[in-house]
């Protein structure tokens, strides 16, 4: 059955617990017989109805993760946690409340290239460098991953906000993504192996020297690195080589900041300090075995003692709302709205309107032949899309997926380390 290959579930790790934002509600009008609710409307974007004073709501932008990028919002914005941000909370204030969601078109082609580094094996490259670029944002794909990584939603909607923002962006890929599994160990990714002998350190120093031989950038431009889950440690990685015993074999990787997203990073600062600003985002319902949120608040600290900045957020799990998969391009509103009322109809949506099973275990749910009759829009979509749908139920889940939803705390924090 073709949506096998769609849903395609990556070893399931089992599930983890998931905390709640709060008491979310969203019905379509005021109850006489209960307490007293004001209403909410957001325009531009999702969210809107009527609320009881105290209740946590949430909103959303109606932002394109293809052509837009989110603007700070207007109207009653000063009742939002992060009103610069795509989607936010407030807590339901004794009045009426309205939202503006405000986006700016943005384009972002990607120039797509091939290299070899310092083997015979060709890579992609793909990047795109504004005028008067302010810095370079090397983007690292994670375990079993390619340079197309960038092209995914998610870190797409990133890469448009840090284009919008005067900063280029690149993504190439791991020597395993293409060679295959060099080290044996079943997977193929980013090694971090603080050797000058690492492959992916080559690989990457040859490319910037190359596009400093094209007058493309200059060796003065700014660089910083994020990534997901092993493409999260190999910017921390990225981050600590300059501090290493092989900083001289790789001049060229010096990085004014870093970041990594659903990455802990212990495989680096175990043995390793690092003088790189460097930023943990993490997912509070994290539910890969080989991510601890322990392990990277204890690394943050680590690295903070040392003198050197650093940031820890933990991104909250968030309600489905009936335009969540238009995210993925390709996704209609009407289809997005019958996957979301498939998911109520099956009882994965709880009282408060967050998914209450784990995404692989949903994801598991929807291919199986018995349930066909019961999610026709999610069975419709193509192969080359439902992947992305998945990616979309772990990020409202906060799961081991990257998510957008800090994208412009991402961005702030690397301004602060622009020369």
């Amino acid at each position: 059955m073709r949506y096998h290959a769609l849903f395609a579930i990556i070893p399931l790790f089992g599930t983890a617990a998931c905390g709640k934002i709060g008491d979310i509600v969203n019905p379509d009008s005021p109850d006489s017989d209960a307490q007293e609710k004001f209403q909410v409307i957001v325009n531009g974007g999702s969210g809107s109805g009527y609320y009881a004073p105290g209740q946590t709501v949430t909103v959303w932008s109606g932002v394109s993760t293809q052509k837009e990028v989110v603007l700070p919002w207007s109207g009653d914005s000063l009742f939002l946690s992060t009103p610069v941000e795509w989607v936010t909370h407030f807590t339901m204030p004794k009045q009426d409340v309205v939202l503006q969601a405000n986006v700016k078109t943005q384009t972002l082609n990607l120039k797509v290239e091939k290299y070899t580094g310092s083997t015979k094996v060709e890579k992609d490259v793909r990047y795109f460098f504004p005028e008067n670029m302010k810095g370079l944002v090397f983007i690292s794909h994670g375990t079993g991953g390619t340079s197309k990584y960038i092209e995914k939603p998610e870190t797409f909607a990133i890469a448009l906000a840090l284009v919008e923002r005067g900063f280029g962006v690149l993504s190439t890929e791991a020597e395993e993504a293409v060679a295959g599994d060099l080290n044996g160990d079943g997977k193929t990714r980013w090694q971090t192996g603080f050797t000058s002998a690492n492959v992916d350190l080559k690989n990457l120093s040859m490319l910037l020297q190359g596009l400093e031989n094209r007058g493309l950038i200059t060796a003065a431009t700014p660089k910083f690195a994020l990534g997901m889950s092993n493409g999260g440690a190999f910017s921390h990685f990225l981050g600590a080589v300059s501090a290493s015993s092989i900083a001289a074999s790789f001049p060229k990787l010096k990085f004014n900041a870093v970041l990594g997203y659903c990455a802990d990073a212990g495989q680096i600062y175990k043995r390793n300090d690092t003088k790189t600003p460097s930023a943990w985002y993490m997912c509070a319902g994290e539910d890969n075995p080989e991510v601890s949120l322990s392990e990277a608040k204890e690394n943050e600290a680590r690295v903070r003692s040392l003198g050197v900045p650093t940031e820890y957020k933990e991104n909250k799990p968030t309600p489905l709302y009936d335009e969540r998969f238009a995210r993925v391009p390709g996704v209609s509103l009407e289809s997005s709205k019958a996957m979301a009322e498939e998911l109520r109809a099956a009882g994965y949506v709880d009282d408060k309107g967050f998914l209450n099973k784990d995404a692989d275990q949903i994801a598991l749910d929807i291919i199986a032949p018995e349930n066909a009759s019961r999610f026709p829009a999610f069975l419709a979509v193509p192969g080359n899309i439902a992947k992305s749908l998945k990616q979309q139920l772990k990020a409202m889940r906060a799961e081991h997926a990257l998510y957008a939803d800090l994208s412009q705390s991402n961005i702030a924090f690397f301004e602060r380390f622009l020369p």
